[in-house]
């Protein structure tokens, strides 16, 4: 292991994966230099690692690019330093039934799984910033939020191609496509993905249409709660009414019906 020192994106590596994690860091930073416009954001720890590595020190299985983050623990990211090739072939075999819909993807699955670094780091930077709900599919839509936010300040590049990979991963069939079933239930991969890319292309219309203004809102609310988390962001951005009723239309009046219309089962949180 190689520890490389740096006030913002400090690094370990795996022996031979030095230039890949100079490469994801120099990424990164390029995202943190445009949230801090927003608020100071902490040192985010990345670890890129061999498979011996990785299981050494974590539980997660090798491949998919993850976070573990506390505020009292540390901000931590990992990446493999190399994906292994049964990972990637899940991956392309789970994307054909979108392909044959939408068309050719914007890369290779590894091309997707480097950019989604991005993600994670969003989720760090969404508990630094006490945004974090513990309602899987809020901080799953806020991460990517905060990601194509800062994409598309500071790598204007890259973000049209995130938002294409959003849209062949909107192309899958889910199995259940409530937010309620996403909170409670297990997802395999395809639903995983198909949620991933929902999320992506609503994040991507709040950056398109309203810029930072979200953020802002959020921003002057938190720490949020996840009691109220629903209301609030139907309060910041009236639109999201719609896009939260668009994954499980109401077919009988819902019991507990929040103001909106919707209920805190089709939102993935019961009431209190």
């Amino acid at each position: 292991m190689q520890a490389l020192p740096h006030p913002h994106i400090p690094l370990q590596a795996s022996e031979g994966s030095v230039l890949r994690a100079r490469a994801m860091q120099t990424y990164l930073l390029a995202l943190r230099q445009a949230l801090t416009r927003h608020a100071e954001v902490p040192p985010v720890q990345l670890m890129v690692l061999n498979e011996a590595d990785w299981k050494a020190r974590v539980q997660h299985p090798y491949g998919f690019p993850f976070q573990r983050t506390s505020l009292k623990e540390g901000l931590y990211l990992f990446l493999p330093a190399r994906y292994p090739e049964r990972f990637i072939w899940r991956l392309r075999e789970a994307l054909v039934p979108a392909i044959k819909k939408a068309g050719k993807p914007p890369g290779q699955p590894s091309d997707f799984l480097d950019l989604n670094l991005g993600h994670e780091y969003a989720h760090a930077v969404a508990v630094a910033w006490k945004l974090r709900t513990r309602v899987r599919w809020v901080d799953e839509f806020l991460a990517n939020y905060l990601y194509l936010l800062a994409l598309y300040e500071a790598l204007p590049e890259l973000y049209p191609k995130t938002r294409q990979w959003g849209v062949l991963l909107a192309h899958l069939t889910p199995s259940e496509p409530s937010l309620g079933s996403y909170e409670s239930k297990p997802k395999g991969l395809s639903d995983q993905l198909w949620f991933q890319g929902q999320f992506t292309l609503e994040a991507a219309r709040q950056v398109e249409k309203s810029g930072d203004a979200l953020l802002k809102g959020l921003l002057h609310a938190a720490p949020l709660s996840r009691k109220t988390v629903h209301k609030l962001l139907v309060g910041l951005e009236p639109n999201l009414r719609d896009w939260f009723a668009s994954f499980a239309p109401r077919k009988k009046p819902a019991p507990e019906a929040l103001g909106d219309g919707l209920s805190w089962e089709e939102l993935g949180e019961k009431s209190p």
